[in-house]
């Protein structure tokens, strides 16, 4: 009985030691040429990024959020030399046309680097990518969420707020 137990421990570390060692860029979603979307980066993951040649990093959760994480992502993005931005969504920090604008002002500031979007999740950041292809690169909705990988057929209120709808 111990025998098996040991292997069961054995064949669980090496699954849960696999899935730790996906890399960031697998997690996240390419939404562009050199555009991906994904959740919040571990400081571990920048130096993936660095490796991918990431120039830039846009994060759209609140400053608030970041204060909880046990690192800087302001820091370790200056280490490698990426153009760091805090386009702040969430609590006290509307979407808004506002917003919008912002983020396109650092799309057409980093059009020439690779890109990272990220919040937590990914969600608030697949939002608002979805609303600057409909508002700045002239796409349909179906083709914004389509890239995005929503089945959605139609926008939510936050990407409607965004337009200023």
């Amino acid at each position: 009985m111990l025998k098996y137990s040991v292997l069961i421990l054995m064949v669980v570390s090496q699954i849960v030691m696999a899935e730790e060692q996906v890399s960031y860029l697998n997690k996240a979603k390419k939404v562009g040429e050199n555009v991906w979307i994904g959740p919040q980066p571990t400081a571990q993951d920048f130096d993936e990024l660095a490796a991918e040649e990431i120039g830039a990093v846009v994060n759209t959760r609140t400053a608030a959020e970041m204060e909880q994480l046990g690192y800087s992502e302001v820091e370790q993005a200056s280490k490698f030399n990426m153009t760091y931005d805090l386009l702040e969504i969430g609590t006290g920090h509307p979407y808004s046309p506002a917003k919008l604008e912002t983020f396109n002002a650092l799309m057409t500031a980093n059009k020439d680097k690779k890109m990272v979007l990220h919040c937590r999740s990914g969600h608030r950041a697949s939002q608002l990518y979805a609303a600057w292809l409909i508002k700045h690169q002239n796409k349909s909705t179906s083709e914004a969420l389509e890239a995005i990988g929503s089945n959605e057929t139609e926008l939510n209120d936050a990407m409607k707020s965004l337009l200023g709808q």
